[in-house]
């Protein structure tokens, strides 16, 4: 006879059991739209996915198709649509729909990339949040990159005069009129990849992007000179973001599992894998020869006087959405600037 106690252990593992069958069969498509040596994937996307199958014991797959759903602007429509559950996206192409997260992009406020993604999810949370201007999607993550430095394929540039008849590929709207304020031309495209294109093919004579574009887009072989600058030349800001539904269709222990997995965790998590990205490619530095230089304090100057209109842009949009936008600022430099000294 089994007794009444061994009954209930074994009821209990049995059903145990079965919920853990349940939970088996869930597959949810990530979407990878940047190429798999970029840091978008190696530093952000595959250590999620992996993490969310090691948390969820097996429970939760992470499918990846080998060809992206869609194209890069339309990342958000591609998932709202059901297309693919996961995906990310840069904050350009959802301008029109989120403007209160491009604080973060503004140049030399933020030390670093991880101090710059820790805060703005804190002050998405904070002040913003309520603006729900990600209504349609489930926000998983807010980052940014490492931080752009500028590249250039011939002529250093270590101060204002040398931008004079210079073409700059730049990535996001903002750029483009800092590029002007400089007094170079912008160039810019659409695909991330275009830089590859536009670098190599001496269309351009430098791009301003991050340390990790020698590895992700090839520039290293191209890149002869490069100005690097505290608090960086901006960043350019990413979301990562889920189906709603799919996200509500998750039994709630695999809901417990994308959530520990995301929001200041995963941003911090992505900035810091752009970072690491980016650490990469210091060898590359000194195996192809790149001369690195560091932006003087008369130089800085005069780059922060040119680049004013970020914070005053800004502060408008926040007002027009009903923010405290003075307070919303202040938080964000405060939070990055305390973040990044917690990090030395």
């Amino acid at each position: 006879m089994i007794s009444r106690n061994k009954q209930i252990l074994i009821a209990g593992a049995f059903a145990l059991s079965l919920a853990t069958q349940a939970r088996a069969d869930v597959t949810l498509t990530m979407n990878v739209v940047m190429p798999r040596a970029s840091s978008f994937f190696v530093g952000v996307q595959q250590p999620w996915a992996q993490m969310v199958e090691k948390e969820s014991n097996g429970h939760i797959k992470i499918s990846m198709p080998a060809a992206t759903l869609a194209p890069l602007p339309r990342q958000w429509e591609m998932v709202t649509s059901g297309i693919a559950d996961i995906a990310l996206t840069p904050n350009d192409y959802i301008r029109d729909r989120v403007k209160l997260l491009f604080l973060a992009e503004t140049p030399f406020l933020a030390p670093n990339g991880v101090a710059a993604s820790v805060a703005i999810w804190r002050t998405y949370k904070k002040y913003f949040e309520t603006a729900n201007e990600y209504k349609g999607v489930k926000l998983l993550g807010l980052w940014v990159n490492g931080g752009n430095t500028l590249q250039m394929a011939k002529y250093p540039v270590t101060k204002i005069e040398d931008f004079k008849g210079m073409k700059i590929w730049v990535a996001t709207p903002n750029m483009v009129k800092a590029a002007e304020n400089f007094g170079a031309t912008p160039v810019t495209a659409q695909a991330a990849n275009s830089m590859y294109d536009y670098m190599s093919g001496g269309i351009v004579d430098g791009a301003v992007t991050g340390k990790g574009s020698l590895i992700s887009f090839q520039l290293a072989r191209y890149t002869k000179e490069m100005t690097i600058f505290e608090g960086q030349l901006g960043y350019n800001l990413e979301t990562f973001f889920m189906n709603e539904k799919a996200y509500a269709k998750l039994a709630p222990e695999d809901r417990a599992v994308i959530d520990k997995l995301s929001y200041e965790n995963f941003s911090q998590m992505a900035g810091q894998g752009f970072v690491d990205q980016d650490n990469l490619a210091d060898p590359l530095i000194k195996q192809n020869g790149i001369n690195v230089h560091q932006a003087s304090p008369a130089f800085m100057k005069i780059l922060e006087e040119k680049t004013a209109f970020f914070k005053d842009a800004w502060m408008a949009d926040a007002k027009a959405r009903g923010i405290d936008a003075q307070a919303a600022y202040d938080f964000y430099v405060k939070t990055a600037r305390e973040s990044a000294s917690l990090m030395k």
